[in-house]
């Protein structure tokens, strides 16, 4: 049966908008399983070879769009 991983919760998420570093952490880490696998690209050896490998570089640039965005993020509180 396929384990379900639950959303970040309320808290974690408010405190990240207010620039909690570590509740941002623990958001990226929640996700980094899931930009990972976005961040999947073929890579050819010197033989010829091919290898799917995660782009470290496109991971570090969706990792701070990620970042920026939680900090731009507001919540209205009812």
């Amino acid at each position: 049966m396929k384990q379900v991983k639950r959303c970040p919760r309320f808290t974690t998420i408010r405190m990240a908008s207010d620039g909690n570093n570590e509740a941002i952490e623990k958001i990226l880490e929640h996700y980094n399983a899931y930009i990972s696998k976005a961040c999947l690209r073929p890579f050819y050896d010197e033989c010829g070879g091919v290898q799917i490998v995660v782009d470290r570089e496109l991971k570090g640039r969706i990792q701070t769009a990620i970042t920026k965005a939680i900090l731009k993020f507001e919540m209205e509180i009812r």
